[in-house]
């Protein structure tokens, strides 16, 4: 087969046609199963979960006559035409948790006015399984490729990409990668990431009023939806008056319910993915701006509820009480999401979520943030920083997935810079090519994620037609 665009894209949309339905059909296989990381057991470093998910994809594409590897039962390859592949599509079947308040049930595929509504929809299932069908398309149309392709499917994306960072130490990808999780056009340009670990001690108080416990996120990549607080010796009207003021002040829904003889206080905030904190609304520092207002008991616990509310003021998305706020024109702000913490008697234990620009890389953020804690009393540990990626504008691969998605969209085609971290971070070369549309919000890692059918659709179309204009 001839690389003629025109010609691929005819047969293409003819082959679509045929297997569109089967293909949404297998989606729904694969959103039935709760791959949300699990305890580790043999066979499945990631939980039951993520394994099932690999399991069901290396079956779907064994039925297809696709002979399947399994690295480390964290990954899973299927490769076409010759060795090594010039180029590769690297998705993943994990999952994050699901949340309250879903519509539907969020592993049971809803089709519904044209969106099909899931866990995984669009981050990153729907891509996954479009990127199967590409394949399958491409090996239809040319069944003799001059350079071979490679499918990768990962189980550990959402849990820190040390499925692909395994993967990486003893394989080399191939030179052109892309992953579809992030958005269109092109994004070739990820920001760096830093994710401490802090905490602090104390000695347990029992003076009153006080804090008895904080619950939190649990997620560093996830701006927390709800926050809970226990506390003791506030009259249920005296926390009902903090709700209202500090529910305007913040725009999260704070409500106080007493039993037990102590008084639970709920924050009810917005979830949203950490690469974009400020769309959301965090449960967690709403809670903490409402607790470090109110006349505690003076004791470690309440210092360090104070210290957390300096370092992380609710709305500081940018990271300037931490002394870090940058950015750049080429990839934007940096940006700092509180996500995790956990609060008791006698200490805490929290992360917060940092993506970096390329300005950042040259300056000493874990430093600044070292400093700002210590002024405050507080340890932190997993010092590590990750740079940004970047790869150039101007290479044949980019420019191939620019044209193809001009000429399948009719949308202006340029590059993007994104606060989300792929797993071709550390792959020289990558770039992320969709799979969300723009002026789309998929609610990715929010709750009723779906993906438009045509999304889908036209998304399996275009991934086909890379492979074969790069291959064949």
């Amino acid at each position: 087969m001839s690389v003629n665009k025109e010609e691929i894209r005819k047969s293409i949309e003819e082959w679509f046609e045929r297997h569109s339905d089967e293909m949404i059909k297998d989606l729904g296989r694969l959103l039935a199963i709760n791959s949300v990381k699990g305890p580790a057991e043999d066979g499945a470093p990631y939980g039951k979960g993520p394994r099932a998910a690999l399991d069901a994809v290396c079956a779907m594409l064994e039925e297809r006559g696709f002979s399947v590897d399994n690295f480390e039962d964290m990954i899973i390859t299927a490769q076409m035409g010759p060795s090594p592949p010039l180029m590769g599509i690297l998705a993943h079947v994990d999952v994050v948790g699901v949340g309250d308040g879903w519509d539907t049930d969020p592993f049971e595929m809803t089709v519904k006015d044209g969106k099909i509504y899931g866990r995984g929809a669009t981050d990153n299932k729907g891509p996954s399984i479009a990127a199967m069908y590409a394949m399958y398309c491409a090996r239809d149309l040319c069944p003799e490729l001059r350079s071979g392709f490679q499918l990768l499917l990962g189980s550990g994306e959402e849990v820190g990409c040390l499925d692909i960072a395994r993967y990486l130490e003893v394989n080399t990808p191939p030179p052109n990668v892309f992953t579809p999780d992030a958005g269109y056009p092109v994004v070739n340009t990820e920001k760096g990431r830093i994710t401490p670990f802090f905490s602090a001690s104390w000695e347990k108080s029992t003076e009153l009023p006080r804090v008895v416990s904080i619950t939190g996120g649990s997620t560093t990549n996830i701006v927390p939806d709800r926050a809970t607080a226990v506390v003791e010796g506030f009259s249920i009207s005296e926390l009902e008056r903090y709700c209202r003021e500090y529910s305007e002040k913040t725009g999260a829904s704070i409500s106080a319910d007493e039993g037990g003889g102590k008084c639970t206080i709920v924050a009810q905030g917005v979830s949203t993915h950490a690469a974009s904190p400020d769309s959301g609304n965090n449960a967690q520092t709403a809670l903490l701006e409402m607790l470090a207002a109110m006349p505690f008991a003076k004791s470690g616990g309440f210092d360090c509820i104070r210290s957390l509310n300096r370092l992380f003021p609710h709305g500081d998305y940018f990271g300037h009480a931490l002394g870090i706020a940058m950015g750049d024109e080429l990839s934007g702000n940096l940006t700092v999401n509180f996500g995790v913490l956990g609060f008791t008697e006698i200490d805490f234990t929290a992360n917060f979520d940092s993506r970096t620009p390329i300005c950042a890389d040259d300056v000493d953020l874990l430093g600044i943030v070292q400093a700002a804690f210590d002024r405050e009393g507080i340890t932190m540990t997993n010092n590590t920083l990750s740079r940004s990626h970047h790869t150039p504008e101007d290479s044949l691969f980019v420019q191939t997935l620019l044209g193809i998605y001009e000429d399948y969209t009719g949308n202006t085609r340029e590059c993007l810079a994104s606060g989300g971290q792929t797993y071709v971070h550390e792959i020289t070369g990558g770039v992320a090519f969709g799979s969300a549309m723009p002026g789309v919000d998929n609610l990715i890692h929010g709750v009723n994620e779906f993906i438009g059918v045509d999304q889908l659709i036209v998304s399996a179309k275009m991934f086909a037609q890379s492979i074969l204009e790069m291959c064949s």
